[in-house]
């Protein structure tokens, strides 16, 4: 018994073109021909029926297929939308962290340092666009950290002379110099 449906529906188009045949000697005056023909008729017709069974069975299994591959492919697109919803949230939850981690990162370096002469203001971090590489990050604020607060305020040399003649000596000199600057 052919397997496919391909096979089925060429065997039910071979039987149909004998029932026609057959059909034809009916009509014969011959009722010798006329009988071998009906029993003959009834043999094709009974072969055409189990084929359309066939065919049916075969037809509804090819559904059954398709229905399982529809059903699979709904399935799949669920959980790619799933997938999708999940990714967009991870992706919401990795922008509010690096903008958490720059928050701390700046509140960080906005210790001030204070010195009689000057005020450093605190340096700012910047970060690429979304793409975040936590060592380098901590290695540049750390590195920041480290110069503003090894950074030693400008000293003054300021000698003492007992004599005060030298004292003003060189205080006048001073401003001299103050002036012509």
């Amino acid at each position: 018994m052919p397997t496919t449906l391909y096979a089925l529906t060429g065997d039910a188009l071979r039987l149909q073109q004998q029932i026609d045949e057959a059909a034809a000697d009916l009509f014969s005056d011959d009722p010798a021909v006329v009988a071998a023909a009906a029993t003959t008729l009834e043999g094709l017709i009974s072969a055409e029926a189990d084929n359309r069974q066939a065919i049916l069975q075969k037809a509804d299994a090819w559904c059954w297929c398709i229905d399982q591959l529809r059903a699979r492919r709904d399935a799949r697109k669920a959980r790619a939308d799933a997938l999708r919803e999940l990714a967009a949230a991870d992706d919401q939850q990795a922008d509010a962290l690096q903008d958490r981690l720059i928050q701390a990162l700046q509140k960080a370096m906005e210790v001030k340092k204070r010195s009689v002469m000057r005020q450093v203001p605190a340096p700012r971090v910047r970060v690429p666009d979304k793409k975040i590489d936590i060592t380098k990050i901590i290695q540049e604020v750390y590195g920041r950290i480290k110069s503003f607060f090894s950074a030693e305020p400008k000293k003054k040399k300021i000698t003492f002379s007992p004599d005060p003649k030298l004292f003003y000596k060189t205080r006048v000199r001073q401003k001299s110099q103050i002036l012509v600057k």
